[in-house]
């Protein structure tokens, strides 16, 4: 019996032994670490493929941005922008001005010729001037300093008096309603016909006219300077006198 009990004291103390072991971690001389013999769960992680998975966005020039294309942002000027536009404004101010200085000699000149008109003094042809020639002279007052020819001088006196005609210089020998004058005489509104004037129309025959406007005044077209100017009668040119009653 006493025999028994001791073999199962001895059995007990090996079963306590080798639990013990089971549950202690064993440790190892050689390493000097303690190992572990709890296993854990395993756990993976599947790495994603960041460079696969990325994508890119392109928008074309011409797409839609919704509103943002209609926003109204106020534009700034920098300075030199700024001094640029004031110097333009500068200058179409002075543009102006001198416009109207211009405008305002133009039309003292205008009145100033007005009041020679009003002093000239028919005299000198003994004989009235009709109500056309009249138109006829003072049509050619009023282009004085105009840039035209002088045939386009004497149409334009004509179409004062409800003449239209055009031509050249000898052409107007046969304006409508005219006639050349024989005895030498000059009244106002009569129509100066040149030759030899080294004028554009050759310079060999017939090329320039005027219009007679009394005093032994005529005004030319295509004077000096390309304008309409108020000169003498070039009696040493003159060839041809037309006149209209």
């Amino acid at each position: 019996m006493k025999a028994k009990s001791a073999l199962s004291s001895v059995f007990a103390s090996c079963v306590a032994v080798a639990c013990l072991f089971a549950v202690v971690p064993a440790a190892s001389a050689d390493e000097g670490t303690v190992t572990s013999t709890k296993s854990f769960p395993s756990y993976s992680q599947v790495r994603r493929n960041l460079t696969a998975e990325a994508t890119s966005t392109s928008t074309d020039d011409n797409s839609s941005w919704g509103d943002v294309e209609s926003l109204n942002v106020p534009q700034t000027q920098s300075p030199a922008e700024k001094e640029a536009a004031a110097r333009k404004a500068a200058e179409e101010q002075a543009a102006k001005e001198q416009d109207a200085a211009q405008a305002a000699q133009a039309q003292s000149a205008a009145a100033s010729r007005s009041q020679a008109r009003t002093s000239l003094s028919y005299a000198d042809t003994g004989a009235g001037v009709s109500a056309g020639a009249a138109a006829s002279v003072d049509r050619a007052y009023s282009l004085i300093g105009s840039a035209m020819d002088c045939t386009a001088l004497v149409s334009a006196a004509l179409a004062a008096r409800g003449i239209s005609f055009h031509g050249w210089p000898e052409q107007y020998a046969n304006v409508p309603g005219g006639y050349v004058v024989t005895d030498g005489s000059l009244q106002p509104g009569d129509i100066l016909i040149y030759k030899y004037t080294n004028g554009t129309n050759g310079g060999a025959h017939y090329d320039h006219v005027g219009l007679y406007v009394g005093g032994g005044k005529a005004i030319h077209g295509g004077w000096t300077g390309g304008v309409v100017a108020l000169a003498g009668t070039l009696p040493n040119r003159l060839t041809m006198v037309v006149r209209i009653p």
